[in-house]
């Protein structure tokens, strides 16, 4: 385990918490002595997990659930203010939330692909600028972009999915080169198969050798962790 003693105090928001790698990343950054916003549509089970946290949590560190729906924007921005009310400022935003649904180019209704391309860009594009917005004014911050190798490993029946991961990896690193000149690092991640609840909600075959989540989370925690002057770009690869 690493030592994450420069990560004591710091305010996260992880979206798409629930469950999965969201999940794990909301747990390694309590571990880490974090105040960790947990962010999604399942109110319940961020309930749940908040109570999970805080029963290891040290007394003045928080779990705080929020229901959020990343296509939204005025949720996204309020979702931001929450944390400035709450701390006056925000330290780490995560970008995990996504949606798949498998559809051939002949049959992708345009519902799936409105809802494929709001999840996965247009919520971490939203979340971008909100958390940037504060964070050009303290001068510092992590957003974490949690992309896919499916940015550059095109596969049948998920164009919809692959391309909108493409098109936030690009926008990620024009936003490196933007906001970097403001003491930000944007962070891409950008994990292979991982054994969680997502390829089985969008109907696909989980993978072969796939991935603990635990041990994603941990590398990324870590990368988040390191010295202002080291900027992390994390592409990780089943070994099988």
């Amino acid at each position: 385990m690493y030592n994450y003693e420069n990560l004591q105090d710091k305010v996260v928001m992880v979206t798409g918490a629930s469950s999965g790698l969201g999940e794990a990343l909301a747990k390694e950054f309590a571990r880490g002595g974090c105040n960790v916003y947990l962010a999604a549509r399942s109110e319940e089970k961020l309930v749940a997990l908040a109570q999970e946290l805080e029963l290891t949590m040290q007394t003045d560190q928080r779990a705080i659930p929020l229901k959020l729906d990343v296509t939204n924007n005025t949720q996204v921005v309020q979702a931001a203010n929450r944390m400035l009310k709450d701390y006056g400022k925000i330290d780490i935003w995560v970008n995990n939330a996504g949606s798949e649904t498998p559809a051939s180019v002949l049959d992708l209704s345009r519902e799936q692909l409105q809802e494929i391309t709001a999840v996965n860009y247009f919520g971490l594009a939203y979340g971008t600028k909100a958390a940037a917005q504060q964070m050009v004014q303290q001068g510092y911050g992590d957003i974490v972009q949690i992309l896919s190798t499916s940015a550059f490993t095109p596969r049948a029946n998920e164009a919809a999915y692959c391309a909108a991961k493409a098109a936030a990896e690009m926008y990620s690193q024009c936003a490196q080169k933007e906001l970097q000149q403001h003491g930000i690092r944007v962070i891409p991640v950008k994990p292979g198969g991982m054994d969680t609840h997502f390829a089985q909600n969008a109907g696909l075959q989980m993978p072969k050798d796939a991935m603990n989540p635990e041990d994603v989370a941990e590398l990324i925690v870590h990368a988040v962790s390191l010295p202002r002057n080291i900027a992390a770009d994390l592409a990780l690869y089943r070994n099988g």
